[in-house]
């Protein structure tokens, strides 16, 4: 059981029952449920770690949510006991995507539409480089290993991404839809082999620098104040992590 305390005593809970994913708003004080939601079913048969959950409070404090596997399956109005949901089928079922009711959301990143901007800025560095059209980012498949991610500064997000045989930091405009700056931390091979739970993005203090960490160390640094970037590339879970103090100052 996962949960994330609210307003006036009130947690968001998302619990799994015999297989069945269920996310609450629940009032422990009264022993009271405000609204509740059937995320999944049992039959799915869908592998859920907690590393795959999400819970979140929307600025206004009157509405939480839950996103699973980076897409939001449910909001729960607790003003009201009124709620969303997009249940979960597979890895890949489209997100709770209404704009009314994700308003407020600001630490949520929409992980379709992130992976649509990596895409549009890959095949922009393809046609840039290499001059030839790529193929439109509406007939590529939506695929990823995974994705962690963190809120900074103006809506912007620091993202990592794990994806075919790499792994890259990037700095992501969330208004615009726009990956402004990538980083490369890592090639995958049998020596290097990062699950979700080795990864860890986060800011700076101030915000003027995002980075990631893996395996306790940090790989990959995007300084926003002065556009430099800072890495060490990983060959194996030996390999150094950064140590100038200057670079992690502030993490």
């Amino acid at each position: 059981m996962l949960e994330l305390e609210g307003p006036k005593g009130v947690f968001a809970v998302f619990s799994e029952d015999e297989g069945a994913g269920y996310f609450c708003a629940y009032k422990p004080e009264e022993d009271t449920v405000v609204a509740q939601v059937q995320v999944y079913e049992a039959s799915a048969g869908l592998a859920v770690r907690e590393t795959d959950i999400r819970l979140m409070w929307a600025t206004d404090r009157k509405k939480c949510g839950v996103a699973i596997f980076g897409r939001m399956r449910a909001v729960l109005d607790i003003e009201n006991g009124s709620e969303l949901c997009a249940p979960v089928q597979d890895r890949l079922s489209p997100a709770a995507a209404d704009p009314k009711w994700l308003e407020g959301f600001d630490d949520y990143l929409d992980l379709d539409q992130f992976i649509r901007a990596r895409q549009r800025y890959w095949k922009e560095m393809v046609k840039e480089h290499e001059g030839t059209e790529p193929t439109p980012e509406d007939r590529t498949p939506v695929e990823t290993n995974f994705i962690h991610y963190a809120s900074g500064p103006n809506r912007t997000f620091a993202v990592f991404e794990d994806y075919a045989e790499t792994g890259y930091l990037y700095l992501y405009s969330r208004p615009e839809q726009t990956v402004l700056r990538s980083l490369h931390v890592y090639d995958r091979s049998k020596k290097l082999d990062v699950t979700p739970g080795d990864v860890e993005v986060m800011w700076a203090t101030g915000k003027t620098k995002c980075g990631v960490a893996i395996w306790g160390k940090m790989r990959g640094i995007i300084d926003l104040a002065s556009g430099q970037e800072g890495r060490v590339r990983m060959e194996s879970r030996d390999t150094p992590g950064i140590g100038d103090r200057e670079w992690l100052e502030g993490f």
